[in-house]
């Protein structure tokens, strides 16, 4: 019963490349050769952000065990879990696309997300609703059904 999988942001990491080539432009023909002797870290500052961005949301682990939901965005730092006891509905969902990726508030509850549109909208019954992004969301949606039937199954 346990589901597991792992989306790639892939737009993320396009967006990371553009940003590298964009960064390398504006050192070699925008900044004079006196700023970038003034601050020789500039170009290490600019791709470090580039890679700290792409290392915090460039993917996203989501597991469902019999127990929780565990969603887990690049190398963990920015994580949720959820108690399948908690979850009162689950559906699947389009997002909207000036919602866009990352962890943020929306209007229809928090989002989680790395790439795509698609995501399953959890009603919990402590908090304001979740969206959990997905490549697979029907997969998860069933995942997530199939763990609160056996929550509420008799031992």
């Amino acid at each position: 019963m346990p589901y597991e999988r792992t989306q790639f942001g892939t737009l993320m990491a396009v967006g990371t490349l553009l940003g590298f080539a964009a960064a390398g432009y504006v050192l070699a023909f925008v900044v004079s050769p006196a700023t970038r002797e003034a601050v020789p870290w500039l170009t290490w500052a600019l791709c470090g952000v580039l890679v700290a961005g792409f290392l915090l949301v460039g993917w996203m682990r989501v597991r469902v065990d019999d127990r929780r939901l565990h969603a887990v965005m690049g190398v963990g730092l920015l994580r949720k879990s959820v108690e399948i006891a908690d979850v009162r509905k689950a559906e699947v969902v389009r997002t909207r696309v000036l919602w866009g990726w990352g962890v943020h508030l929306t209007p229809a509850g928090w989002l989680y997300n790395v790439g795509g549109r698609w995501a399953v909208r959890l009603e919990l019954a402590s908090e304001r609703a979740v969206m959990i992004g997905s490549d697979d969301p029907g997969g998860l949606h069933d995942a997530i059904e199939a763990a609160r039937a056996a929550a509420n199954r008799p031992r």
